[in-house]
Order: structure tokens, then C-alpha cells, then sequence
């Protein structure tokens, strides 16, 4: 397998990977269950904890203010120019105006798709994505099928969810 393609990112696309990040995700999930404490606490004690209530809001909006759209705001000069992206069976290239990286399979633990993306968890989990749309429908098949056989899903405890 030897699967190259080359695509140039707008900031919105840029954004909604941004959005999809696991890290990011695991952000606003916990901004969400604050908000819905924060809430449960005043329908319980009849007494708005307004620390819960105002907390859960404010993280979300720092999360899209300052990593999504200050993260896209800074990646600019990044996506200015195409990205070149080579998958083999030995390794994942990725090639920008600014940097060229070639990363071997074994220093991946797993890969997972989410709105439109796939993002690549490296073991010291670092996280890059590659978005599905720029490969045709056989190759993102391949693709597919290629992950599903040399990264498959990491088997969590039931205690980890993240």
C-alpha cells in the first residue's frame, strides 16, 4: 500500500479538526457534566452554586475562543500552502510548507475517525489527523481496513474512559 494525497486545509476545516481533537472533547464533555452538577445541586438545595453554574459555560467558551479559534488563528501561515500526506504500510508521512515528518507505524497506538478526520494517537500521545475527504472511496477503504489491522482499537478498563 502506498496511498499519497495532497490537499490545502481552509480554517474552517482547520477548526473542526481542531473541535474533534479527543483531549479537546474530553474538555468540554467535563465543562458539560460541571454545568449539569451545577444544576442538579440547585434543584436539589433549591440554591444556585453559582461556582458549577458559571465554571462548566465559561471552560466551553475558553475552549472554542482560545484552542479552536486562536489555534486556527495561529496555524494560518500552516495552511496557507497544500499538505502532501503519504500512508504506507511502514509509515505515515506528512509534508507542510513548514515541516516534513515521517513517523512509523509502531510509534502509533491507535487511529479513530470523527467528523470527517482521522486523528493518529501517537504512544506519547500526541495526536496528529489527516482528513478523509481528500482520499477517494477505494482508498479510504483501504485505509480503513489498514488501521482496522495494524492499529486496532486500544482496550480500555471500564474505569478509564478516556
Amino acid at each position: 500500500m502506498d496511498i499519497t494525497a495532497t490537499f490545502r486545509l481552509t480554517e474552517q476545516d482547520l477548526r473542526r479538526a481542531i473541535r474533534n481533537v479527543p483531549a479537546l472533547r474530553r474538555m468540554v464533555m467535563a465543562s458539560a457534566l460541571i454545568t449539569v452538577v451545577g444544576l442538579l445541586k440547585w434543584a436539589g438545595d433549591g440554591k444556585p452554586n453559582l461556582w458549577l453554574l458559571v465554571l462548566g459555560p465559561v471552560l466551553m467558551v475558553l475552549c472554542e475562543v482560545m484552542v479552536v479559534r486562536g489555534g486556527a488563528k495561529k496555524s494560518a501561515e500552516l495552511i496557507a500552502e497544500p499538505w502532501t500526506v503519504r500512508v504506507t504500510e511502514q509509515a505515515y508521512s506528512l509534508r507542510t510548507a513548514a515541516s516534513d515528518a515521517t513517523v512509523e507505524w509502531r510509534l502509533y497506538r491507535e487511529v479513530t475517525g470523527r467528523a470527517g478526520f482521522w486523528y493518529l494517537q501517537q504512544t506519547n500521545k500526541a495526536v496528529g489527523f489527516m482528513p478523509q475527504g481528500v482520499f477517494d472511496e477505494g482508498q479510504r477503504a483501504e485505509l480503513a481496513e489498514f488501521f482496522a489491522r495494524a492499529l486496532p482499537p486500544v482496550k480500555r478498563p471500564w474505569y478509564r474512559p478516556f
